[in-house]
């Protein structure tokens, strides 16, 4: 075994085994660039789909009318909602708390003006018919945040204009609607007295760029694998002579 080492090693330092060493190096060298460059490429890709869903965008462009769930890519995103309040398709969501007292959500469907229907949080009242639980008339733009439909309370049955989850907005109100509901953080124009806006669950995740990384990680495979093959040769010269 020494003397295999020995001769492998003299391989080594020989103009064949000097001029294959360059080589692999050089290659090496390439493929560890080609490889961080993939991986920065991942990074850009993931910030720039970061910064694209932290941006407000229409909310028609993330919850289309055909389907019936939320897409994933659009829970949490920040959207813009123009259109008219629809007073009689109102419901008061039960047991939910504000500010530490117990009190209810009011949920408005949105009528768009590019033609769907939304559901809107509007905010936390102490009771249903608190002021400011009437939505204003007029052309309103609203800010909100995309949300899934709440799976809890599946099987409840409410009171009339109540709610005990919010959740199949399109049987509560009777008509259709965008999958899922937003959650309102601003009104325009404003209006006193109003619902306390709520907490929304805003999210800047988007699906990770798996074939950039796999790119990156075959680049870098490659240069390990030339070491390997420089080192068997080295090896494996020895056997033949």
């Amino acid at each position: 075994m020494a003397k295999k080492t020995h001769k492998s090693l003299s391989l080594a330092i020989s103009p064949r085994g000097v001029a294959a060493l360059v080589l692999v190096l050089a290659f090496v060298v390439a493929t560890a660039l080609l490889g961080r460059w993939q991986w920065d490429r991942t990074q850009g890709i993931l910030e720039a789909e970061r910064a694209t869903k932290a941006q407000r965008v229409p909310v028609e462009q993330v919850l289309p009318l055909s389907a019936t769930d939320v897409p994933a890519d659009a829970m949490g995103h920040r959207v813009t909602l123009r259109g008219r309040w629809v007073a009689d398709k109102q419901v008061a969501v039960v047991n939910r708390e504000g500010d530490g007292k117990p009190g209810v959500w009011i949920v408005t469907a949105l009528h768009l003006a590019s033609g769907p229907t939304v559901g809107v949080v509007r905010g936390w009242l102490p009771r249903a018919d608190s002021p400011g639980a009437v939505a204003q008339a007029g052309l309103v733009v609203v800010e909100a945040v995309v949300q899934a439909d709440e799976n809890f309370y599946a099987s409840a049955v409410s009171a009339p204009g109540t709610a005990a989850s919010i959740r199949n907005l399109s049987e509560i109100f009777g008509q259709p609607m965008l999958p899922g509901y937003v959650v309102l953080t601003s009104e325009e124009p404003l209006v006193i007295p109003a619902p306390i806006p709520v907490p929304a669950q805003v999210s800047t995740d988007v699906p990770f760029p798996l074939r950039n990384f796999v790119y990156a990680l075959q680049w870098w495979l490659f240069g390990l694998f030339a070491v390997a093959v420089f080192v068997r040769w080295l090896w494996r010269d020895n056997d033949v002579h």
